[in-house]
């Protein structure tokens, strides 16, 4: 594994490499000067097949992109049997991580570079300086308005993934019983609710990504990669 800072890059072809990832064009477009604050706490990982990125039971505030190659999410195997299994594939431009940020628990799956791909690249987010909705003195309102509605956005369309393979489960509905938030715009009320509103989506993903973990909802001809992208918390 080769871990890089982004400020041992060229400006230019990072600007380049991130323009494809929403969260850092829409800070970018935002705030050149909050972009840069960004790009200081960001890196990229470079994987050789079959190494690990990120392990079940590990504590931190990063969010990961995966920007070219194949991950794969690994589980202990249900039921008390040894080894592990393959739950899902995660595939380039996809987000993954962001649960354990938001929850700030302990991740539940091992993260490994697919064996049979070539080697991955992951870009890599230090993500505690969203985590205080107080402090605004290196991340300022917007920037963190951004990141948050790029995280209620994310979670919602991944739960309605869920939604539309399993309409009639329990769960199908969940995310949409949620409150939105319907006050003043760009204020920090807001940056609270949507704060509020991504860990409540986090925490029904969890119960999705059990279910699957419990292999219930999941028959031999099923595709879960399509479904399971973000069992990572």
């Amino acid at each position: 594994m080769e871990i890089t800072p982004l400020s041992e890059y060229p400006r230019d072809a990072v600007d380049r490499l991130l323009n494809v990832i929403h969260l850092f064009r829409d800070i970018r477009a935002s705030s050149e000067w909050q972009y840069d604050v960004l790009l200081k706490r960001s890196r990229l990982t470079s994987l050789a097949p079959g190494e690990k990125l990120l392990g079940a039971g590990d504590v931190d505030q990063w969010v990961y992109f995966l920007l070219r190659g194949e991950l794969q999410v690994h589980v202990e195997n249900q039921g008390g049997s040894a080894g592990v299994r393959p739950l899902a594939t995660i595939r380039p431009g996809e987000l993954f991580g962001d649960l354990a940020m938001l929850l700030a628990e302990p991740r539940s799956a091992d993260v490994i570079a697919s064996p049979t791909s070539r080697e991955a690249q992951v870009l890599g987010v230090d993500c505690t300086l969203f985590a205080d909705l107080e402090d605004f003195s290196l991340l300022h309102l917007p920037t963190k308005l951004v990141f948050y509605r790029n995280m209620v956005h994310s979670l919602r369309w991944k739960l309605e993934v869920y939604r539309s393979k399993y309409p009639s489960h329990q769960l199908a509905n969940s995310h949409r019983k949620l409150k939105l938030y319907t006050g003043p715009k760009n204020s920090r009320e807001e940056l609270l609710s949507l704060a509020d509103q991504a860990r409540a989506l986090a925490r029904i993903l969890l119960d999705w990504n059990a279910e699957f973990g419990s292999g219930e909802l999941v028959d031999e001809k099923s595709d879960m990669s399509d479904f399971l992208e973000s069992m990572l918390s």
